[in-house]
């Protein structure tokens, strides 16, 4: 069950980021130097000038524009809502979101929560897709989650909308990414199968309820599918497709990247063939995928080692911290205290002896088997 967040805590989040000019960039900056909203909130504007990017004049809106009334009305209209309030602190916040420098400050989910060692793959693309793309994504969406793939898309119409059923008719779990709030169903002709995604895995928005769709929240929603999971697939898109911001933004990411060849003449394979010529990985099946990324084939099971010969302390180190699951590069650096460069030589060593493999999005477990 989801614990439910402190109540003053989110109070104080949502005044913080409500203040015009504090974006998620300035609200993490706000939070390392004072360690948290609240005493961002009360600190003097002189303490608040400190920090890099705030002005005297946001110095002074902090002090002056905050609305701890307006936040404690918008938490208890999400508590209504019986939303789960996730922050990067939170057990069930997706793991690989938290290293993301522009990642969520606030997630919202209705659903079930998605495991932590959940293999996410998002399928995206062209809100008008032809006949034909429509049927291989859904079909591909469909042999992903009879492998125990969570499928994650958008639930826009179109490649989105067929990827999401081809899920759950396979009878697997798939994720929805929201461009509004998650009172506000769009497109609305996708409620039915927003309750269908809910009964099936979730759904998932950083918009406070009332939010509708604007044509900027778009592209941020698309960061998250792709931030969220270890590969992105792009089916079918034309030149100026959103799906191929959500592509750019996994290249940004360090995820795998994926795309379905098509027709040179068909103006919905203009994207996805740039795609390829640019670097992306052809794909035609889903074999495709587990043969460029066999730890998606199976779940990832840590090998069991009786005994582990020649290693240093410092070897041995970075066995002990990889025992509990995959890590983000920069994140062993902190644990470490040790420079990405320093730290690639023990990996490196540890990979070379078989111990240690490397995943997408520059983390680190040790060698698995598929089961």
């Amino acid at each position: 069950m989801t614990r439910p967040i402190n109540q003053d805590l989110l109070t104080d989040i949502i005044a913080l980021l409500s203040v015009p000019g504090i974006g998620k960039g300035r609200f993490r900056r706000l939070v390392a130097q004072f360690g948290s909203p609240s005493a961002a909130l009360s600190a003097r504007p002189t303490e608040l000038e400190a920090v890099p990017g705030i002005s005297s004049a946001l110095a002074l809106a902090i002090k002056k524009e905050v609305d701890i009334q307006s936040a404690q009305d918008m938490v208890s209209r999400i508590s209504k809502l019986g939303w789960a309030v996730l922050t990067t602190d939170s057990p069930e916040f997706p793991a690989l979101l938290r290293e993301l420098p522009d990642g969520p400050v606030l997630l919202f989910r209705l659903g079930e929560p998605t495991p932590g060692d959940a293999r996410l793959v998002a399928i995206v693309g062209t809100r008008h897709p032809s006949e034909k793309g429509k049927r291989f994504c859904k079909s591909l969406a469909m042999d992903l989650a009879q492998t125990g793939v969570t499928v994650v898309s958008g639930m826009a119409e179109g490649i989105d909308s067929a990827a999401h059923v081809g899920a759950i008719d396979g009878g697997g779990k798939t994720v929805a990414i929201w461009g509004t709030s998650l009172d506000i169903v769009y497109p609305s002709g996708n409620r039915s199968l927003a309750q269908r995604i809910q009964a099936n895995g979730a759904v998932y928005s950083e918009y406070l309820p009332g939010t509708g769709p604007e044509k900027a929240y778009f592209p941020e929603r698309n960061r998250i599918i792709s931030g969220m999971c270890d590969a992105v697939i792009v089916v079918e898109a034309g030149l100026k497709s959103g799906a191929l911001i959500t592509a750019e933004a996994a290249l940004n990411q360090g995820r795998e990247l994926f795309a379905v060849p098509g027709s040179p003449d068909a103006a919905m394979s203009l994207g996805t063939n740039h795609l390829i010529k640019k670097g992306a990985r052809l794909l035609t099946s889903a074999k495709d995928l587990f043969e460029e990324l066999p730890r998606l084939a199976g779940r990832i099971v840590a090998k069991q080692f009786a005994a582990i010969p020649d290693l240093t302390d410092g070897e041995r180190q970075m066995v002990d911290l990889l025992a509990d699951g995959p890590m983000q590069l920069d994140h062993l650096s902190r644990l470490t205290e040790l420079p990405v460069s320093d730290l690639m030589s023990f990996l490196l060593a540890l990979e070379l002896k078989g111990i240690v493999q490397e995943l997408s999005g520059k983390r680190f477990a040790l060698s698995a088997s598929t089961a």
